[in-house]
């Protein structure tokens, strides 16, 4: 499947970035081998929050099936000049993550996923709170309301719940949801972090970073359930970085 991709950096001098405020949100969204999650999500997106949408930013790699790609085009057809499909070259989830933040036109960016475990209708609740904190991280926590998840083994829960406890005391932060990384940032602030992770810890990174830049970071409550096609990239072994990576950035 031949694609013609966004560069990532093209366009980046038309931006929505005039004010210090919110202005629109560019949504980066890593696509693998999903087809109807992808399909629901964006269709979802852009049925609720329009107007403050300023692009979806389709980030494939080559990983990614012909029948993602096939997808793609159809959604960029189906929503012309909303829709920008960039080839990734930095490596795994991180790396497409960082290609869509250095993409982004909006004046905010919101990460998602294309397996369905990022709820689209939460997009609003997150462009509200950072309408009215511009400045700050707004990041969809799963545990704000109690637990969230289904679709998520017993032992998993409570190793999750586990996690956010123990970094939350060493952080010494009121923060509930560390490592969903469903959030939405203000694009200079990203822009300018110098990132080190390629691999899912980045999702880990990419809230401890602004942490100890003493950026703010509030939280609105989500839900979450598992993938219901494709299959995760996410390794047991890689659990082990997101460990590392907590306790460098908490005592460098």
């Amino acid at each position: 499947m031949m694609l013609t991709p966004a560069k990532a950096n093209a366009g980046n001098s038309s931006n929505d970035r005039s004010k210090d405020g919110f202005e629109s949100a560019s949504i980066v969204l890593p696509v693998i081998n999903e087809v109807a999650s992808l399909n629901q999500i964006v269709d979802t997106v852009f049925e609720n929050n329009k107007a403050s949408i300023r692009e979806v930013l389709i980030i494939f790699c080559h990983k990614t099936t012909d029948e993602s790609l096939s997808a793609c085009n159809a959604l960029r057809e189906r929503y012309a000049g909303k829709i920008r499909i960039i080839r990734q070259n930095r490596p795994f989830l991180g790396g497409a993550l960082q290609e869509g933040f250095g993409a982004a036109r909006g004046s905010h960016v919101i990460v998602m996923y294309s397996d369905g475990e990022s709820n689209p209708l939460s997009v609003g609740d997150l462009i509200r709170e950072a309408r009215q904190n511009p400045q700050a991280i707004i990041s969809a926590s799963r545990w704000l309301h109690g637990s969230s998840f289904a679709g998520y083994s017993k032992m998993k829960l409570l190793l999750n719940f586990l996690f956010q406890k123990v970094f939350a005391l060493l952080y010494w932060k009121n923060i509930t949801d560390f490592t969903f990384g469903y959030r939405i940032y203000p694009v200079p602030l990203i822009q300018a972090i110098e990132w080190e992770e390629t691999g899912h810890s980045f999702v880990f990174e990419s809230i401890l970073k602004p942490l100890r830049l003493n950026v703010s970071i509030l939280e609105i409550p989500t839900s979450w359930k598992a993938r219901s096609e494709g299959k995760s990239q996410l390794k047991f072994y890689m659990y082990l970085r997101y460990v590392w990576v907590g306790l460098k950035l908490r005592f460098s």
